[in-house]
């Protein structure tokens, strides 16, 4: 159990933040968002699993999306620069790294669990938005460099490019649960990239 840092009698405002009671939250938060879905996630249900007040995780976080976004955070979406010196390998290993995420561990029901709260709540949506918007930084810099480099062209529309890259791991991994392998990222960055690689003047 975690004690509730404002239960403290005379508790100076801007102590800093006890980072054994984040831990034990998000852990917390982790456990009733993967065991309950986006319906069953709420703050006195995270509160009672971790063992501490709901003013402990409301100085925190300021609202329920903003804990259920940071969860899904937590749990592991972090995305890595390869730099391979090729913008198709790049893809490759970072398209592999997402559906390894997405499809073989927790993240990916964490993930699936805030993109149907973020369809039906506006203020989790705009949210969700900014989350997937930061994790986009390093695949729109890979394909940059490609177009820099001159195996893209120049106007590749690179946010056009990534939702074509990603949708078939969402696609299959949580619509049709048809396979998602190597063989297939590689398949569908080859079809992707074919549309808008740099092209020798004739």
């Amino acid at each position: 159990m975690i004690s509730d840092m404002g239960a403290t009698p005379g508790r100076r405002p801007g102590r800093p933040r006890d980072a054994r009671a984040d831990e034990a939250i998000l852990e917390a938060s982790a456990a009733v968002l993967a065991e309950y879905g986006p319906a069953g996630f709420t703050v006195d249900a995270v509160a009672a699993r971790a063992g501490c007040g709901k003013a402990t995780i409301y100085r925190r976080w300021p609202s329920r999306a903003h804990l259920m976004l940071e969860t899904t955070q937590q749990a592991g979406i972090h995305v890595e620069d390869p730099d391979t010196g090729s913008v198709a390998d790049d893809l490759v290993a970072i398209l592999t790294d997402l559906a390894q995420k997405m499809l073989h561990s927790d993240v990916g029901r964490l993930t699936a669990a805030t993109m149907a709260e973020a369809a039906v709540n506006p203020a989790t949506r705009d949210l969700y938005a900014e989350f997937v918007a930061e994790r986009r930084e390093i695949p729109r810099s890979v394909l940059a460099r490609g177009v820099e480099r001159g195996e893209l062209a120049a106007d590749t529309d690179v946010d056009l490019v990534l939702d074509l890259l990603s949708g078939p791991i969402f696609v299959r991994g949580f619509m049709t649960q048809a396979p998602v392998d190597e063989v297939l990222l590689h398949r569908v960055v080859d079809y992707v990239l074919d549309g808008v690689r740099a092209r020798t003047p004739t």
